[in-house]
């Protein structure tokens, strides 16, 4: 029994240098040394100097239109005498499609009318996306995407056997009115 205690405290004095030896290297534990690779650097390719240049061009050029920029912001900082109505030549905005009807016909209790060289009924689409609304006696209303257009012939003066107006080459004459745009969401008052 002897024997046997001094054994087991042999065992753990063995066990307890072995686990210090175990916390001794990882402590101490260096680093393993890596060679540094050798790099060469070559000269830049012909294609990547013109490259180069050529970015330089380019932001030299972004550059000078930067400073024109800057000597036109005063006016365009003025304020607005007027601006264009909707439809108008210079007014920016929506447009409508310039349309023009050279015959209406009565056929029974319903017209119909010739729109851009094209016969239509109540209903019909257009080129261009418009869609007939409504054909009467002397006029067309046709609803297009940023708006309605009235297409009236002038009853009145019109000579007898033609289309032709006095006063003008064409007998369509046209209002526009054009539907207001949505506000933007944060713009409502």
């Amino acid at each position: 029994m002897k024997y046997a205690a001094l054994t087991l405290n042999a065992l753990a004095v063995a066990l307890l240098g072995w686990g210090l030896v175990g916390v001794y290297t990882l402590l101490n534990q260096r680093a393993p040394q890596a060679r540094v690779p050798l790099v060469e650097l070559k000269a830049l390719p012909a294609r990547a100097v013109t490259d180069r240049q050529q970015v330089a061009v380019t932001l030299d050029a972004i550059g000078r239109i930067n400073d024109r920029m800057r000597t036109l912001a005063p006016v365009a900082e003025r304020p607005l005498v007027a601006l264009p109505a909707l439809g108008t030549p210079g007014a920016v905005g929506p447009t409508m499609p310039l349309r023009t009807v050279t015959m209406l016909v009565q056929q029974g209790n319903e017209f119909v009318a010739v729109i851009d060289d094209q016969l239509v009924r109540q209903g019909a689409r257009l080129a261009g996306g418009g869609r007939v609304v409504k054909i009467e006696r002397d006029q067309v209303v046709v609803r297009e995407a940023s708006g309605r257009q009235t297409l009236s012939v002038p009853v009145d003066r019109l000579r007898v056997g033609t289309l032709r107006s006095l006063g003008a080459p064409d007998a369509t004459t046209t209002r526009q009115q054009f539907d207001a745009p949505s506000p933007l969401r944060g713009d409502a008052p």
